[in-house]
């Protein structure tokens, strides 16, 4: 057997109440399940009438993937994985419309046109993926709704507490998190090759506490300590990819990235007011309909004396916070 795939059983704890349980008795046993039983499962189907393949680079639950890096990354996966199967069957369509998936047409265990239901038993289940029909079956088991993605998306809650299988791939998981530090390592070196200034114009703009007396270590700290952050946990950003925005302002031109950090600051110092609204405000006269729209005002060259005004005003309240 080459290449394996591996989708394992999920081994619960159970209190000694629970020990007078079937399960409790299995489980002391070191098994979930009575022996020789298993669980069918079935290409599971959208509501949209597209079965969840494993091998759809458009499948809804790609999309859902919040992610950016990991979404690319499936997606990549998934196509190479459907060529390359295509390619070895010739003419039956892998589609998710595709009458193959409809196992309800399978005249017998032996009929390669259409998909094959999957006992998972107790244990490991293994597919040796040499094979295009177990490299098929993983495929779709690996995507299925009722089976984790992984042991520790399991624990984080991501799947019900009933779930029984999940899938264990580390040869994926490795290549995420590959990925994912190199992302972030690159990320950092841009970072490195700032100036002190655009480290504190960055920083202020992802949201730190960082001011122009804030000494370099510091904001250095603060910066490495969200890149490696899954995910912004508050704020304009919350729930976003700290890299992804982080990119967005590193690569920034120096002029946009300056007026951005100055309008930032601004609100910092109670120049301009945000209502619950978005809209931004100087006293009780309204100067923008949100954040964006004042940068394009302020950006655009017929409005640099106002530019001027608004460095002047900001320049006076640091003097006076003094």
């Amino acid at each position: 057997m080459g290449k394996v795939g591996k989708i394992a059983v999920i081994k619960k704890e159970y209190s000694s109440a629970d020990m007078q349980t079937m399960h409790g008795g299995l489980a002391q046993k070191g098994l979930t399940r009575i022996p020789g039983t298993g669980v069918f499962k079935f290409p599971y189907k959208e509501i949209d009438g597209k079965y969840r393949t494993g091998l759809d680079p458009d499948a809804s639950y790609i999309k859902r993937i919040q992610d950016p890096l990991e979404r690319e990354l499936e997606i990549d996966r998934v196509k190479a994985l459907k060529d390359r199967l295509q390619s070895m069957l010739g003419d039956i369509d892998l589609g998710p419309r595709a009458t193959f998936w409809n196992y309800g047409l399978s005249q017998s265990v032996d009929d390669m046109n259409h998909v094959q239901p999957v006992k998972l038993m107790d244990g490991d289940n293994y597919f040796d993926l040499s094979i295009p029909s177990q490299e098929i079956a993983f495929a779709w088991l690996r995507v299925h709704p009722t089976i984790a993605s992984s042991y520790m998306a399991w624990e984080r809650g991501e799947y019900p507490a009933d779930t029984q299988f999940y899938v264990a791939d580390e040869e994926i998981e490795s290549q995420v998190l590959y990925k994912k530090k190199q992302v972030i390592n690159k990320a950092i070196v841009k970072f490195d090759s700032m100036s002190v200034e655009k480290k504190r114009k960055v920083a202020r703009l992802l949201g730190l506490p960082v001011t122009e007396d804030t000494k370099e270590e510091m904001v250095y700290n603060q910066i490495d300590n969200l890149l490696k952050k899954t995910e912004f946990e508050k704020g304009k950003y919350a729930g976003l990819n700290p890299v992804e925005v982080f990119n967005r302002f590193a690569d920034m031109q120096d002029n946009l990235l300056h007026i951005k950090d100055l309008v930032k600051q601004a609100i910092g110092h109670s120049i301009y007011r945000v209502k619950p609204s978005g809209h931004v405000y100087e006293g009780d006269f309204e100067v923008a309909t949100d954040e964006d729209e004042l940068v394009k005002y302020l950006v655009d060259d017929e409005h640099q004396d106002d530019l001027l005004v608004l460095e002047g005003k900001l320049k006076t309240k640091k003097l006076a916070s003094v």
